[in-house]
């Protein structure tokens, strides 16, 4: 069918005529993006290997600050224990208590059947001057209960102690203030405490 356009030449609308894209490289693209891929999973792995190398030598470092720490620890404890030793020593040497003629006039007071586990030196509140810190000698031991004596030879002990002069001279009081009574195959022993009152200022 033959058309005829009758519009003005300027009128016609002109059939535009067809772009030819030039053709996109789609195999050497691939590649590329391949490639960037494998680089860009080297670079995470690589830098997961950094971090996990960086946390492991911040954990090696925690590590040896806390054993550093845990020793410093002992150090310092092992220098306050020899402080306090220290100060008994010089206590005990400048004191008016002589520990080596306590201790030899302990022994003669001995009776048998009584044996001593512990001797100590303690401070207490005095009852009759408030505030006042008065010390005292602690002896704990154990007697056998035989011969008749309901208390062993506990009481004996503590009267020998009182006789002894030169052991007593230190005190205001001697009291017998605890004992427990058990047995040990088929023997009855009886535990005691003796309190030994410092007279003032003659404690360590």
């Amino acid at each position: 069918m033959i058309e005829i356009n009758l519009l003005p030449v300027q009128m016609r609308v002109r059939k535009k005529e067809p772009i030819d894209l030039p053709a996109l490289p789609v195999v050497p693209i691939a590649v590329a993006i391949v490639i960037a891929l494998v680089v860009l999973q080297v670079l995470l792995f690589l830098v997961l290997q950094f971090k996990g190398a960086a946390l492991a030598s911040l954990k090696k470092k925690n590590e040896a600050v806390q054993i550093a720490n845990s020793d410093a620890v002992k150090v310092d404890s092992s220098v306050k224990a020899l402080s306090v030793k220290a100060d008994a020593v010089d206590k005990l040497r400048t004191s008016r208590f002589n520990l080596a003629r306590k201790l030899n006039d302990l022994s003669n007071s001995m009776v048998p059947g009584v044996w001593l586990r512990s001797l100590d030196v303690k401070k207490g509140e005095s009852s009759g001057e408030p505030g006042f810190l008065k010390e005292v000698m602690v002896i704990e031991g154990s007697s056998v209960v035989g011969d008749g004596r309901e208390d062993g030879c506990i009481g004996p002990f503590v009267n020998a102690l009182k006789d002894n002069q030169s052991f007593f001279s230190d005190f205001d009081e001697i009291e017998l203030s605890k004992v427990e009574r058990k047995k040990i195959k088929n023997t009855e022993i009886m535990d005691f405490v003796i309190i030994c009152h410092f007279k003032k200022g003659r404690g360590l």
